[in-house]
């Protein structure tokens, strides 16, 4: 069995499955100047302006009486160091005017614009594997690596497998290793730190993380984890909503080439039911981090329960107010294609109410998720032409306008 390419599978599927195999691309390949044709990274994410470069190890080494010797010590160090150096073929990647589209996770050839790249974040997963003792783990100290201005961090498979668990978005990762970093340049904690210990500390102690990097004081975060894993138990609990978000990516993806009904007036930014109108929508939707996703099916929920009672019902809001994309959550007894229409409208009015550029809209029926369907719409609000009626909408606090009617038309007056 090729160990090396057996973890590169395993750290592929990992990404695709925090990070979205949209964005994951597997040995994106580039040509050099002599024209050879050579791997950009082990595995490449790509998402808005952050590439995650990985570079996937692993080395057989000795371990009598569980420890590394010097020598085999020495051996780790030397393949280390070249996994290390290999990541000046990213830098040589990036400068090819060839490296401009890959393949992603899911088999779509992607589009690449290295202009808009502005933060690249470095790991290495190295994996030693013991070769007198298979079953266990081989101990070692991770060291802190830097390439140029950049941090390389180094973690072993089992250590990017846990962590891919608990902080199971790109946001939520890239904010662990910020973080991590950040520490870690100061020398504000040791040196062979559990990286699980430091996920555990940057989400649960926010307050003393703020005072360590203040007063720049020493802090050794042993034991961190298990003494937060009653709040770990709480917090995996707390965001198993988040996860209808997750489905709903997905679904989403199987939508592609599909016959699913979109009203003719409808203003399309692109193909209904298309990889381009996918595309379009799943950003927005990746880029909300675990506590996002659940406040929005949260809001969702609520809009069902308030179903009971009413014929429609909905919610408009920002997630910070600094932000210039909204959402907006509907819940609904009406048909399909009028609560459709009903979303759209209401979107339109939001766009306005809240000074939003970009909104997210979902719409359902009111006995979701038991009916499973989920309309999910994307409005750019630079196209909205800002007539009487948008400002009917908003003066009427989107009320009289979205009652019942027999005539789907009334919906896009």
């Amino acid at each position: 069995m090729n160990l090396g390419h057996t973890a590169e599978d395993l750290v592929e599927f990992l990404c695709s499955r925090s990070f979205l195999a949209d964005f994951t691309f597997r040995s994106p390949k580039y040509k050099n100047a002599s024209g050879q044709e050579k791997e950009a990274a082990d595995v490449l994410v790509v998402f808005r302006n952050t590439l995650l470069a990985i570079q996937v190890k692993t080395k057989a080494v000795r371990t009598p009486n569980g420890q590394i010797s010097p020598v085999e010590g020495a051996r780790l160090s030397r393949k280390l160091e070249k996994t290390f150096w290999q990541f000046r073929a990213l830098a040589q990647a990036l400068n090819s005017p060839a490296f401009t589209s890959f393949e992603n996770g899911r088999g779509i050839s992607v589009n690449f614009d290295k202009k808009k790249i502005s933060n690249i974040v470095l790991v290495i997963v190295f994996e030693p594997l013991s070769k007198d003792e298979p079953e266990l783990p081989v101990k070692m100290m991770a060291p802190f690596l830097q390439e140029g201005d950049l941090p390389v961090h180094l973690f072993t498979l089992m250590e990017f497998s846990l962590l891919l668990t608990l902080a199971d978005t790109l946001p939520d990762f890239l904010f662990y290793l910020d973080a991590r970093w950040v520490l870690r340049r100061e020398k504000l904690i040791p040196p062979n730190t559990d990286p699980v210990d430091e996920w555990a500390f940057i989400t649960f102690d926010r307050k003393k993380v703020a005072a360590v990097l203040t007063s720049r004081s020493f802090v050794d975060l042993a034991g961190c984890a298990s003494r937060h894993s009653a709040s770990t138990e709480r917090l995996e609990k707390k965001e198993k909503l988040s996860y209808y978000v997750d489905l709903m990516i997905e679904s989403l993806y199987l939508t592609i080439g599909s016959e699913v009904p979109v009203h003719p007036k409808f203003d399309l930014l692109e193909d209904a039911n298309s990889v381009a109108s996918y595309q379009l929508m799943i950003p927005h939707l990746a880029k909300l981090n675990r506590s996002e996703r659940r406040l929005v099916i949260e809001f969702l929920f609520s809009r069902v329960r308030a179903c009971r009672e009413k014929e429609l019902s909905f919610r408009c809001f920002k997630l910070s107010e600094e932000s210039n994309d909204a959402f907006v959550v509907l819940a609904s007894k009406l048909q399909r294609d009028e609560r459709q229409a009903a979303l759209y409208n209401i979107m339109r009015g939001a766009a306005l109410k809240l000074g939003a550029s970009t909104l997210l809209g979902f719409a359902v029926g009111h006995n979701w998720p038991k009916a499973e369907c989920c309309d999910l719409m994307f409005l750019d609000a630079s196209r909205l032409d800002i007539d009487e009626n948008l400002k009917m909408i908003c003066e009427e606090a989107f009320g009289s306008l979205y009652r019942s009617s027999s005539k789907r038309d009334r919906w896009f007056r």
